[in-house]
């Protein structure tokens, strides 16, 4: 069971006290802290926090809903598993959502958005050069945040925005993979120039490809996990 040393950190904002449990949590376990199969007990936690369980128990129903909880008979709460096959699935949907996002956002790209998008691919590449692939993750993520935020479609920008929340579970991975940046970063290019000459159909194309080749990449690595097992 997790160690919760202090709420302030997640409940510092004005949300409802289920959502500040259930994003608390959820960060827990996107950073590993609480374990695939690992039991989540309402009775610790409503102790640790000092509240009643009501609240726990409504963003363990978020959770659950979400994907990040399973609640087993006879066994309780427990930590949803998340393997290779499940971030090759998320990546495809993601190479799907992304480019159509982008395709949406090319008419609303500005001068100042582009150079922006431009500022951050620079950034990205001193990064790799740098080695400080934890960085580049941060700005590959801000550089996406720019036309993702353009698109006019908050739903669309939700349904991304959930997404990427499973993907970091096992955004270790991609730090374990370095080839994969430099790839990234050169098509990131790509795309800006696309950007700039208003061409809607060969951004949407150029998202879709750069993802759908990181999905194939993740593929092959839970293939080779599951040969060598």
């Amino acid at each position: 069971m997790m160690k919760i040393d202090v709420l302030e950190s997640s409940i510092a904002d004005h949300q409802p006290l289920p959502d500040k449990i259930a994003n608390f949590i959820r960060e827990t376990i996107i950073v590993g802290k609480l374990k695939p199969g690992e039991k989540i007990s309402e009775a610790k936690l409503a102790e640790e926090l000092r509240i009643s369980r009501t609240p726990i128990r409504e963003a363990i129903r978020m959770l659950e809903s979400e994907g990040f909880v399973s609640i087993i008979p006879r066994r309780g709460t427990v930590v949803s598993d998340f393997s290779f096959d499940d971030l090759y699935e998320y990546f495809q949907i993601k190479a799907c959502l992304e480019a159509f996002s982008a395709f949406l956002a090319e008419p609303h790209m500005t001068e100042r958005d582009i150079n922006r998008l431009r500022r951050l691919n620079e950034e990205e590449k001193a990064a790799i050069a740098s080695h400080d692939f934890v960085k580049y993750m941060r700005i590959h993520e801000d550089l996406h945040q720019v036309f993702l935020a353009k698109s006019g479609n908050e739903k669309l920008k939700k349904l991304n925005d959930q997404m990427m929340v499973h993907i970091k579970r096992l955004q270790g991975f991609f730090l374990q993979q370095p080839e994969l940046f430099s790839h990234c970063a050169k098509i990131h290019g790509d795309v800006i120039d696309a950007f700039h000459q208003h061409d809607g159909t060969r951004v949407r194309q150029l998202v879709e490809k750069n993802i759908l080749h990181i999905a194939q990449q993740i593929h092959l690595h839970g293939k080779s996990l599951k040969e060598n097992a």
